[in-house]
């Protein structure tokens, strides 16, 4: 590029550039000085051999050809910023008018480009609608290739707004579905950027978005303006309803999709008797509404999964305990992929049903031994979700239940096993000696580990944290690790602030997020959390202050999405210290938010706020706060159903306002108490 460039600009300075001939070849093009194959300078004539002649030239000047060489070559080595200047050069500071071959390469770079923002505040997509906007107004008549490219890079940055449109002006420029015009491709690509939405927060709608995109597909499918969707088209839809966890939806389109309802057959659309002119779900349809059911919130996801993997032929032989699989009068033919079983291991890896997950595996060997699995056997994916599930399980024996997993692993790969051990299933071996806190077993894997990543350091500083070793010790040994490391990431510094806020050190937190804003990290809301926690555990009499800054300076910023899990950061720095006040204040705004919902945690927090306050209403603004919660969930709100952490806190806050102590109740005094409160059990027996 640097070659390029420099032969560009004696085009356009018309300088004489030095050119070599061997023979009645042109051998090379100098500049005053050239960098030979080890990175020094050297003057021409010492370049030249003694069959070689040098002499210098004037270049012609550049033509249409010279630009649009110049911005592929840009274009092909991500030099987004530079492909664009000299396109805006053509523009304002020459007489050439760009054509398509001039405006393709920057939109291809664009598309490729992983730059959020430029100079100006605007991401890669809309400058590219400028750019296409802009050629729609230049060129003598509409090019497709500009189309497909913004198509393209729409889909990659996963913006379905305004890839549709794209589409339409894509219409525009070729009306009554005129030769050229957008075929099936251009439609899936703009069904695949409603696909790729990143923003969490965004997928529901995206998923409504694609539904309605792909209605209007069939439309003109049955206008005879596209051709028959195939599988894939569906496949997408359907991954659509699974990143957003819309299971009821994927469930009910899977339902059509199979030619009818759910009710009226057990088993899969028949693919040997079926209409020819029928598109039918393949193995990749039943993987996406099992994960539309693993990242749902249904209580019984398991069960609706197992059904699925009933009715394509899985054997009903082994009773799971959460499966209901339906009768059956006939056997139904074994139609389960690896990938179906995968996708199921992932749905208990999320739930953390380890023993669910290790028992599925097992299974499958045991098909491959019967005969029943013939093509495939389980693969790393297979073994990285039980991993996953044991990970979350949170069984004292699972860091040994995992380490046995791994060596069998092992054991099959040296025996010529497809099944590699990979760093993920490492990783995962790393967190679960993290969640137990086996600091030691996690540090002695790490340094077996040939390329460790972030994940690999993230997991061990988290066993640190975890495993009860004093703050000096803690911090150094997660220090070390750092600067094993040498470069930092978020992964890293979440980790990092979590131990420091294990330890209420607050202040060292902030300096941590200060520390990731001059390593051009953008702190998220992950990190502000993690520091306004370490403030609720601090002793400093400015914590709850600095806690509150660190808040307002992530509701001043419009990058935050700001969660339920900072809310409660903040609210845990009232209830430390009794503020009462604030407290209640807060869980006011949780509840008036329209895309926040509190929980059982959210108001405990407030009643221990009363409870640390002394008030002598205590007790009575607590039974409110535990009516308001009982309200709350026989209107649906699941998740602030009332426990036995709460119900302790309320009789707390009661015995606080009666000038009484716990211990020295009488049975009496207990059974009357629970009767008024409506519990059935006492709920410090546990932990008396």
């Amino acid at each position: 590029v640097r070659r390029a460039e420099r032969l560009f600009a004696a085009m356009k300075e018309q300088t004489s550039v030095n050119v070599t001939v061997k023979g009645s070849n042109v051998t090379n093009i100098l500049e005053e000085e050239y960098e030979d194959n080890n990175g020094d300078t050297a003057a021409p004539a010492t370049l030249l051999s003694s069959s070689s002649s040098f002499f210098s030239v004037v270049p012609p000047k550049p033509d249409l050809i010279s630009f649009s060489s110049m911005l592929n070559c840009f274009s092909r080595h991500g030099m987004v910023t530079k492909a664009e200047a000299l396109l805006r050069e053509m523009h304002y500071a020459t007489t050439f008018v760009p054509n398509a071959a001039c405006y393709l390469p920057v939109l291809e770079a664009l598309g490729r480009s992983d730059d959020d923002v430029d100079g100006d505040g605007d991401d890669a997509p809309r400058r590219l609608l400028k750019w296409l906007e802009r050629s729609r107004a230049t060129l003598p008549r509409p090019n497709r290739l500009l189309y497909v490219a913004a198509l393209r890079c729409m889909r990659r940055h996963g913006r379905g707004e305004e890839a549709e449109t794209v589409l339409s002006k894509f219409h525009e420029a070729y009306p009554n579905n005129s030769r050229g015009g957008p075929d099936v491709y251009s439609h899936m690509l703009v069904l695949r950027a409603w696909e790729k939405t990143r923003a969490k927060r965004d997928q529901c709608a995206a998923a409504g978005r694609a539904k309605a995109f792909f209605d209007e597909m069939e439309r003109r499918v049955e206008e005879s303006l596209l051709p028959r969707l195939d599988v894939n088209a569906y496949n997408v839809l359907l991954n659509c309803y699974a990143r957003a966890g819309k299971a009821d939806e994927a469930e009910k389109f899977l339902s059509e999709f199979e030619g009818g309802s759910a009710s009226s057959s057990s088993s899969p659309f028949d693919y040997e008797t079926c209409d020819d002119e029928k598109v039918r779900p393949n193995s990749k349809s039943y993987s996406m509404v099992i994960k539309a059911l693993a990242n749902s919130k249904a209580h019984d996801a398991v069960d609706r999964a197992w059904q699925i993997l009933h009715r394509l032929g899985y054997p009903n032989k082994v009773v799971h305990p959460s499966s209901t699989p339906p009768l059956q009068e006939e056997p139904i033919p074994f139609r389960v992929s690896m990938g179906n079983l995968n996708s199921m291991l992932k749905l208990l890896a999320k739930r953390g049903m380890a023993s669910e997950a290790e028992a599925l595996l097992n299974e499958i060997d045991e098909l491959i031994v019967e005969g029943t699995i013939v093509r495939d056997g389980p693969d790393i994916q297979s073994y990285e979700a039980v991993l996953e599930a044991l990970g979350r399980c949170g069984d004292a024996d699972a860091p040994a239940r995992a380490e046995a997993l791994v060596t069998r692993l092992e054991v099959r790969s040296e025996m010529g096993g497809d099944c590699q051990p990979s760093l993920l299933i490492y990783n995962a071996l790393l967190n679960c000696y993290a969640n137990a806190g086996m600091a030691g077993k996690a540090e002695r894997l790490l340094e077996r580990l040939d390329d460790p990543d972030s994940i690999s350091y993230g997991s061990t500083i988290k066993a640190i944290a975890n495993s009860g070793k004093s703050q000096p010790v803690a911090v150094s040994r997660a220090e070390s690790l750092v600067n094993k490391l040498g470069t930092g990431n978020e992964i890293i510094f979440t980790h990092r602030l979590r131990l420091l806020s294990k330890f209420g050190m607050g202040n060292e937190a902030e300096q941590l997020l200060q520390q990731m804003e001059k390593q051009n990290l953008n702190p998220g809301v992950i990190h502000y959390t993690a520091a306004m926690n370490a403030w609720a555990k601090s002793t400093s009499d400015v914590a709850t202050v600095r806690a509150e800054l660190l808040f307002k300076s992530m509701e001043a910023s419009p990058s935050f999405d700001i969660d339920r899990a900072a809310y409660h950061s903040l609210m845990l720095n009232y209830s430390a210290r009794g503020d009462s006040k604030k407290a209640r204040l807060l869980l006011q705004r949780m509840l008036e938010s329209p895309s926040l919902k509190p929980n059982r945690n959210s108001f405990t927090m407030v009643i221990d706020s009363y409870a640390r306050s002394g008030s002598k209403y205590a007790g009575r603004k607590s039974e409110e706060l535990l009516d308001q919660m009982r309200e709350l969930h026989a209107a649906g709100n699941h998740e602030v159903e009332p426990d036995s952490i709460t119900y302790a806190s309320v009789i707390r806050c009661k015995q606080i306002s009666n000038n009484e102590k716990i211990h020295e109740m009488t049975n009496f005094d207990k059974i009357q108490l629970m009767r008024e409160l409506q519990i059935e059990e006492w709920p410090f027996e546990r932990n008396e």
